[in-house]
């Protein structure tokens, strides 16, 4: 069992997803306060440019990432704009997509649980005890230092015992008064620092394998920065772009916002 679980882990480290189920289009949401901050700046043709930085036991890799939106698409009768990443790591480049939503109330990235690779991996004794949803909460709106809320769950009914395989929470824990340099200039602006944990479970009678990543993220311009375990960014990515048990840096220097 406890090999089965891992896996699961990994097979949604890929996926991306979780807060509320999109089997029905969200209600209609009152029109955004046009005076509130923006910390998703989500028009297309956004354009994010970062430098990566990679280490392990074995030594460190270095390459970029370009992170950019463009159009949009309808999944489960739930409209979601697109983000198209690319990812240079050691010569090597890889393009995956991902898909979004913006509201007042948040930020939602979905996944397809129904895809074949996700459900190639589920061991026959857990098919149809696993309890998740579609999409996964990113950001929590309103924002405010020490705000809290869930990010993913996913459940398990095995042999009539109901526990929670992953977890994920995050919650605003800084902010500090910083001078940043993008764009070829320097400037001053409040950064809000994120800490986004998860807990796996694998054995009943084990404490949970713990994961964590901080997001670095400016009024106006989006992430600036990420910081943290492999697993815990590749699942925020939406893909195993980088390798198990490293530790990862994504550091913006330079952004187009439309």
């Amino acid at each position: 069992m406890k090999k089965s679980l891992l896996l699961l882990l990994f097979t949604l480290m890929v996926a991306v997803g979780c807060k509320e189920s999109t089997t029905e289009p969200p209600p209609p949401e009152p029109p955004p306060n046009e005076n509130s901050e923006d910390y998703f700046p989500n028009s297309d043709g956004n354009y994010y440019y970062y430098n990566i930085f990679v280490s392990d036991s074995l030594g460190s890799q270095s390459g970029t990432k370009t992170t950019y939106y463009y159009g949009d698409t309808t999944l489960q009768q739930t409209p979601y704009q697109i983000e198209v990443d690319t990812f240079n790591v050691n010569g090597i480049q890889s393009v995956s997509k991902s898909f979004f939503r913006k509201s007042i109330t948040g930020v939602f990235y979905y996944v397809d649980i129904d895809t074949n690779a996700f459900n190639s991996i589920i061991p026959d004794s857990l098919r149809g005890a696993i309890s998740f949803d579609q999409e996964y909460r990113l950001l929590y709106q309103p924002f405010e230092l020490y705000q809290t809320w869930p990010v993913y769950n996913v459940s398990v009914n095995y042999l009539s015992v109901q526990f929670d395989v992953l977890k994920i929470d995050a919650k605003v824990i800084n902010k500090n008064t910083v001078d940043l340099t993008l764009n070829d200039s320097t400037f001053t602006k409040e950064v809000f620092t994120i800490r986004y944990t998860a807990y796996l479970t694998s054995e009943l009678n084990q404490p949970p394998v713990i994961y964590g990543a901080n997001g670095f993220i400016v009024e106006g311009i989006g992430f600036i920065m990420w910081d943290g375990h492999s697993e815990m960014i590749n699942f925020l990515s939406g893909r195993n772009i980088y390798l198990p048990n490293s530790y990862v840096n994504e550091k913006l220097y330079s952004y187009k916002i439309q």
